[in-house]
């Protein structure tokens, strides 16, 4: 009979539990207010713990009780560090101590059972202890009516009671018992501290624990302690002696790394395909709906934080597919997620809820922080092209050079951006570098040649390079004047921008001070008859006077007879589409 009794199974969590303040985990702040207190003589009347569950409430609340009315020291009075083996210690370790009574405040909600059981008998002095300790688990159950009855008691107890009252809600607890206790916050335990427990006791049990087995418990276990301990007890009978991270991960029925890095991908790319292959995956590997959505919430949150500089990857090979995205629109993805988790539970069919919610979030939710990035950087002059979209830089024997006639008047013309001049769209990202400048040459460069090299130089400059192919440029000595035609009259305004670039570049290829002006060339055919039509048509030869507003700024209006009209012959039919106004500024 005794060998059946001593073969009795206990739980990690029941034979692990603390004995003592030093014992406890996470919570060294707690122990260490409390064993001043005792060495001080400073107890007080009532305590009120709170805080997540399983992290250490009831253990302290016993702990403390412990040192108040352990014996097993010379000196008769509270002590810091009870010693575990006195009658005292070993009877409230089992709860078994007639001086210290735990009440489950869900049981006992009624008035008349609080009034029964501490109201009627906290007037009698300890049995046998020093101290009468209540201890009140999930306090806030109580009624009203118990509240107002335990209220005075709690006040003004008598020398020889202590209250400990423990809750996972602090603000169902009347402000009234709250002011009357000294309150402790029992914070959630890390993933590192229930780690590295969860090693130690491994050791202790002689598991064979993996690092990384250990550290999927411990995420699991939401902050709980009590909680990883009970996932480790079911993985020792899951798995034995070993226990490794595909096991627990298959025990607990979590998503593979991979199929989370598929899903964050397809949400990001806003590839329907893949998306939708993630779910036959789920279907055909029977993973629950449910607790993926859970991982991939999870996955996305870690994700924020990598973004954000904080924390590791979340996955392998996060920083590919994360790329340039915001933190933002993870936390809006990862915010629309959670409201999805809570609509599937509800669901008859989970799956197919779970992928239909994802199609949404994937359509509605829009990095809105790049888009603003590369509109800022169009705005200040900067080549900011989606990687999807982004120029590359053509070799030069694919890319014409730039002709220029002789000095004085000479014109030298440039290829559409439509022509074989322009390289191709290419998937490839390109990296923005700013142009970097050779020594001066020892022999004077003449202006075309001066101009061809500048152009060479600016390859990697893309937006420098656009404006200088697509331009005019006529030479006179040491200043020259860039025009461009009807149909690239947008790159007026960005080019005003370059200018000061663009002569920098020659006075550091060239050794020359060069100034660049900008002229508007001469409307010719059809464009040129309907400009003549115009009042406000520019003149030929006429220096155009860039806005120093910045470009959304608004002209002056001087002609709005119709959309089309004084528009270039190329874009009038579209112009006809849409209303509007054809300005012009007057400067």
């Amino acid at each position: 009979m005794a060998s059946a009794e001593n073969s009795t199974y206990i739980s990690l969590a029941n034979k692990y539990r603390p004995q003592k303040f030093e014992d406890m985990v996470g919570q060294e702040s707690i122990s260490k207010t409390l064993q001043n207190a005792l060495k001080l003589g400073r107890v007080a009347h009532a305590y009120l713990f709170y805080g997540p569950r399983g992290c250490g409430k009831t253990t302290t609340a016993r702990i403390l009780a412990k040192a108040l009315n352990c014996t097993g020291h010379a000196d008769n009075k509270p002590t810091a560090e009870p010693c575990g083996k006195c009658p005292q210690c070993l009877e409230i370790a089992q709860s078994g101590d007639m001086d210290v009574l735990e009440l489950d405040a869900a049981s006992n909600t009624q008035v008349e059972k609080v009034r029964e059981a501490i109201i009627d008998t906290v007037a009698y002095a300890a049995a046998r202890d020093r101290f009468k300790v209540f201890i009140l688990d999930e306090v806030h159950m109580l009624s009203a009516s118990s509240f107002n009855a335990l209220l005075k008691t709690i006040e003004e107890p008598p020398a020889h009671v202590v209250f400990i009252l423990a809750t996972t809600e602090k603000h169902k607890v009347p402000a009234t018992i709250v002011s009357r206790c000294q309150t402790f916050r029992f914070r959630p335990l890390t993933v590192d501290e229930i780690t590295e427990h969860l090693l130690d006791l491994s050791g202790a049990e002689n598991i064979e624990l993996t690092p990384a087995a250990a550290k999927i418990i411990a995420k699991n276990a939401g902050g709980a302690m009590r909680d990883a301990l009970t996932i480790l007890d079911r993985a020792i009978a899951y798995g034995g002696n070993r226990i490794d991270e595909k096991m627990v991960s298959d025990m607990l029925g979590l998503t593979p790394d991979e199929l989370i890095k598929q899903a964050i991908g397809a949400l990001i790319q806003k590839d329907n395909d893949s998306l939708h292959q993630v779910f036959e995956t789920i279907k055909n590997e029977g993973f629950d709906a449910n607790s993926f959505l859970k991982d991939l919430k999870n996955a996305l949150g870690e994700a924020f934080y990598f973004t954000l500089g904080q924390g590791a990857e979340p996955f392998a090979g996060a920083s590919e597919v994360l790329g340039k995205v915001s933190p933002g629109f993870l936390a809006q993805v990862s915010r629309k997620i959670n409201k999805i988790c809570e609509e599937v539970k509800f669901a008859d069919n989970a799956l197919i809820s779970a992928e239909v919610g994802l199609f949404t979030v994937m359509d509605s939710c829009l990095d809105i922080a790049d888009f603003v990035r590369r509109l800022e950087a169009l705005e200040n002059g900067q080549a900011a092209l989606p990687p999807s979209t982004a120029r590359p830089t053509a070799s030069p024997a694919s890319r014409p050079t730039p002709v220029a006639s002789a000095p004085r008047q000479a014109v030298t013309k440039h290829s559409s951006p439509t022509s074989a001049a322009v390289p191709a769209k290419s998937s490839a990202p390109v990296e923005q570098k700013p142009a970097t400048f050779a020594a001066n040459s020892a022999m004077p460069l003449s202006n075309k040649a001066l101009w061809e090299k500048m152009v060479k130089y600016f390859e990697k400059s893309p937006f420098v390079y656009d404006v200088m192919l697509n331009c005019d440029v006529s030479f006179q000595d040491n200043e020259w004047t860039m025009s461009f035609s009807a149909e690239k009259a947008f790159y007026q305004i960005p080019a005003q921008s370059k200018i000061a670039e663009i002569e920098k570049a020659a006075l550091d290829l060239g050794g020359r001070k060069i100034t660049i002006n900008l002229a508007a060339n001469t409307p010719t055919g059809q464009t040129a008859a309907r400009a003549k039509k115009t009042p406000s048509a520019t003149k030929v030869g006429k220096t155009v006077k860039i806005l120093d507003e910045k470009p959304l700024a608004m002209p002056e209006v001087v002609h709005a007879a119709k959309p089309s009209d004084g528009a270039p012959e190329e874009i009038k039919d579209v112009l006809d589409m849409f209303s509007g106004e054809v300005v012009q500024d007057n400067a």
